[in-house]
């Protein structure tokens, strides 16, 4: 811990004698997770993190989970190089504990209960709003460590075309291009992306790359009949071909020269927004959101599966704003189905109601926060859950002090349920107890921030195998603490200088041991200079220590550090290279899995 605060305060000192210019340094403004409507991100009492959509274009990375990694305070486990499965650790939860949302739709698969991110591009990201701890108030099932919503694009303006092209190491290929504008009235935009490698291993023992190719296509439609009305249509599809490797008994991940395995996922959502009073916002959701898998191997029996998931969601909310206080609340309703051909073909539902309202006192200055949720499920009945929260903004100082404290669950996955000769249709919900305190403080006129936050997170009735009976069952208990210390340092208007540091004690309360693949403490530090048409950065991430029990060996630490470029040649075309993994460090993020070495890429974006 002491090393992590260490790095930390060294990354500050180097810009420690040019903090007292007087210009400002303005975090994101308007984010739209927390409270489900646009707020001021210095409302939101609970603990977020923002990845915007500069951030995006200036890293240059091509996955959502490389953008994830650049963060202290998520981790990160992926099956092997670009494209393979990849689930995100927050707050000492697993990836079943932590709800992902694409533009407010879950995408969490109903098979598992997590979301797979490994194929998850960022042409089409505006941001990323990350909220942390227990959020089933507002978003039931699976928020009980936190909420990923990825917003996407919208169009704007006059009509503007981009293109991207980027090739690079393990024989990697991107091509990308995007439509878009709008009026008053209208706004679209239209946008492809196709990737491809050759890969690594996804064995950390294998000799055989196993390559990925990914296209996805999207479509983004907004219309406004009137000032008071309208809505917005978004379609999405991706499919993708990964090559994989295989587990043998008493060897561990070896090459599987044939098993491949293809995904449909696609996305429809429409939303209405209605205005009847100017105080008053009534919106109505549909969603479906699916995945078609088809996993094949013609060298076993057992890594063949036709899998089909399937989503529909409706919500119905109402947003009353009465100046110092609003008011919302809503209705949901929720269908899952499973169909894993030749094994199950299951579906559930689920129906709740939320509340939640958020007053502002002492001109505004403090803002108290709370809500109450109520789960029907058709399994296991009803479950209700809590939140609430204060912000205190002591302007006089920049300092913000905010505390949270809430209740989570997630409901069995259909294979926990009914997945044959091992589900278990009368699991009850995992749940969660959680609360955080922190501050923020703005010193040098803003150009210095320093963030902290404590926080500490309960989980009961975890669904574990039984050994006893080798099903499902609500057996697992587990008590997560932790320390979150961040820093944003703008010496100069060109220069940009953050550093993160998470502590994390992760315990499995009945075994009185560390939890998998939780690392003790990670550092992630950046420093980005930007002058004129040039554009220089560079990361440095830390990982200390973690136990795996798939493999029943800790994985060691390791550090790794990234450098990117970009020139603007004119106004609309730019050049741009990273480099990943400088020093070719060999690291582990799962055990037996492979992970890339050293790698250059280099491209051009295009914009008319």
């Amino acid at each position: 811990m002491l090393k992590g605060i260490f790095r930390l305060l060294f990354v500050l000192s180097l810009s420690t004698p040019a903090l007292a210019q007087p210009q400002t340094f303005n975090l994101p403004e308007i984010v739209v997770t927390a409270s489900r409507w646009d707020e001021p991100r210095t409302d939101v009492p609970q603990s977020l993190t923002v990845i915007s959509r500069d951030e995006i274009e200036s890293r240059g990375t091509p996955f959502l989970t490389e953008l994830l990694r650049t963060r202290s305070d998520l981790f990160v486990v992926q099956n092997g190089g670009a494209g393979k499965n990849a689930t995100l650790l927050l707050r000492g939860g697993n990836g079943r504990q932590a709800l992902v949302l694409v533009d407010g739709v879950r995408v969490n698969s109903p098979s598992t209960g997590a979301a797979d991110l490994g194929g998850l591009l960022t042409d089409d990201i505006e941001r990323i709003e990350i909220l942390k701890g227990a959020q089933s108030t507002l978003y039931g099932s699976e928020a009980m460590a936190g909420v990923v919503n990825i917003i996407t694009r919208k169009g704007a303006g006059l009509p503007k075309t981009n293109l991207l092209l980027e090739a690079g190491s393990f024989s990697t290929r991107k091509a990308s291009g995007s439509l878009s504008g709008g009026t008053e009235r209208h706004d679209y935009r239209l946008s492809a992306t196709w990737f491809d490698t050759q890969g690594i291993s996804a064995a950390r023992s294998g000799t055989e790359p196993d390559g990925y190719t990914n296209t996805t296509l999207s479509a983004r439609l907004g219309y406004s009949p009137s000032a008071r009305t309208s809505l917005d249509l978004n379609l999405r599809y991706a499919h993708d071909r990964s090559e994989l490797d295989d587990f043998e008994a008493g060897v561990g991940m070896v090459d599987a020269l044939n098993w491949i395995q293809k995904r449909d996922d696609y996305l429809v959502a429409l939303r209405g927004t209605i205005f009847p009073l100017d105080n008053y916002e009534q919106s109505l959701g549909l969603s479906l959101a699916g995945q078609r898998l088809k996993s094949e191997d013609p060298d076993t029996l057992w890594n063949n599966a036709r899998i089909n998931n399937l989503t529909r969601q409706l919500d119905w909310q109402h947003v009353v704003d009465l100046d110092r206080l609003t008011l919302s609340g809503g209705i949901a309703y929720r269908r899952e189905a499973v169909e894993n051909k030749e094994v199950f073909d299951e579906a559930v539902d689920n129906k709740a109601g939320y509340v939640n309202a958020k007053l502002r006192l002492l001109d505004q200055n403090l803002i108290l926060d709370a809500g109450l949720r109520y789960d029907d499920h058709e399994t296991f009945g009803d479950e209700l859950t809590y939140r609430i929260g204060a912000l205190y903004h002591l302007r006089a100082r920049d300092l913000r002090i905010r505390a949270n404290h809430g209740s989570g669950f997630r409901a069995p996955s259909l294979n926990e349920l009914f997945f044959p000769f091992y589900g278990n249709p009368d699991l009850r919900p995992e749940k969660s107890t959680a609360w955080d305190v922190g501050l923020e403080q703005d010193l040098f006129a803003g150009r210095l921030t320093l963030g902290a936050t404590w926080f500490q997170q309960r989980y009961r009735d975890l669904i574990q195998t039984n050994f006893a009976t080798f099903t499902a069952d609500n057996i697992g208990r587990a008590r997560v603490k932790g320390l979150e210390l961040t820093a944003a340092a703008r010496p100069l208007d060109t220069l940009l200088i953050q550093s993160s540091y998470t502590w994390l004690d992760a315990l499995d309360v009945d075994a009185q041991s560390r939890l998998p693949l939780r690392p003790r403490a990670k550092v992630v530090s950046s420093v980005e200079y930007t002058f004129s048409v040039v554009s220089l950065g560079t990361d440095h991430i830390y990982v200390t220590r973690r136990f795996d029990s798939s493999t029943g060996r800790d994985l060691s630490a390791y550090g790794l550090v990234n450098l990117r470029g970009a020139y603007a040649l004119t106004k609309a075309l730019s050049v741009y290279a990273r480099i990943d993994n400088l020093f070719d460090k060999d690291y582990e993020e799962a055990g037996d899995f492979g992970t890339p070495g050293f790698a250059a890429f280099g491209g051009l974006r295009v914009s008319l």
